[in-house]
């Protein structure tokens, strides 16, 4: 776990600072900046002495399916007020070269609308991690000074003790469906998603946990977009909390699901799916990049 003294009423704005909207934005803004864009989160995390930028492939590979179909240099990027970062840089061979480097293996441009051979690429890509990530340690100076960002230090990390964590988590992400115009600026919401462990805690041999709620009222959300957001624990007794994952599936998606009597996901449902954030997972992802994205 990765602590942080904090009370209810501040923690909120602490997470803020460790993550970010993540756009599908074009190189120069082509086309605007609105709240249709694609979106989704990344989270800042400092691992032996380097800072990284870690969300979900799926978000990335959603991102590209977007660039192949507009034929547009579309990149990943983070925005602070009038100041765009995009994650890509040319390549030596002019190719727009985005700065994540993914575990799992992205569709040949021909085949981004091919469902049998994206069914095909999920089957291959089942067993690796749904994770990208960027090395943003020469740029992170800037980053912060432009978004106050902080990273979640993983060189803090210790390890858990669930019998002082609650059982309810705490999810934090920017939801796709929920961007909306604020003045010139398309602003993304970050709430704070509370989720029963519906599964037992994480651990090395199983890395991976389930987050599951009903509520007595549809609570309006869609959880597309959460993808790469970070998780918390609180204390049972203290003002800490602990950071402990990272989302990577989210239900209902849309804030307006379709509803039938048959629907596994009614719209009073919270469903969520997480990494354990350790040490010993951030070097397995890192290991296993080896997949990345270039235009022409």
């Amino acid at each position: 776990m990765i602590y942080v003294d904090s009370t209810d009423d501040s923690i909120d704005g602490l997470v803020k600072h460790v993550c970010a909207p993540l756009f599908a934005t074009t190189q120069f803004l082509q086309g605007g900046h609105n709240e249709s864009i694609t979106s989704a989160t990344v989270t800042f995390v400092q691992f032996e002495s380097h800072v990284y930028a870690v969300t979900c492939h799926h978000v990335l590979s959603a991102f590209f399916a977007e660039a192949i179909r507009t034929g547009k240099r579309i990149a990943p990027a983070i925005h602070a007020g009038t100041t765009v970062r995009h994650f890509a840089s040319y390549s030596p061979e002019g190719k727009y070269r985005w700065a994540f480097v993914s575990c799992r293996n992205f569709p040949l441009a021909s085949d981004v609308d091919n469902a049998e051979a994206l069914a095909d690429l999920d089957r291959e890509n089942a067993e690796r991690p749904d994770i990208a990530i960027a090395d943003v340690s020469e740029v992170w100076p800037a980053i912060q000074d432009n978004r106050g960002a902080e990273a979640i230090n993983l060189d803090a990390w210790t390890e858990p003790n669930w019998s002082i964590a609650q059982p309810v988590w705490m999810a934090y992400g920017f939801p796709d469906d929920h961007k909306y115009r604020s003045s010139d600026k398309v602003a993304a919401p970050m709430p704070r998603v509370t989720v029963d462990l519906a599964t037992s805690p994480p651990s090395p041999e199983k890395p991976t946990y389930i987050l599951c709620s009903t509520l007595d009222v549809e609570h309006g959300w869609g959880f597309s977009g959460l993808s790469g957001g970070p998780v918390l624990v609180a204390h049972t007794s203290e003002d800490r909390y602990a950071y402990v994952g990272l989302t990577f599936e989210g239900a209902p998606s849309s804030k307006d699901p379709q509803q039938d009597a048959e629907a596994f996901v009614r719209k009073d449902d919270i469903i969520l799916k997480g990494y354990h954030l350790t040490p010993h997972e951030f070097r397995s992802w890192l290991s296993q990049r080896k997949f990345g994205v270039e235009l022409s």
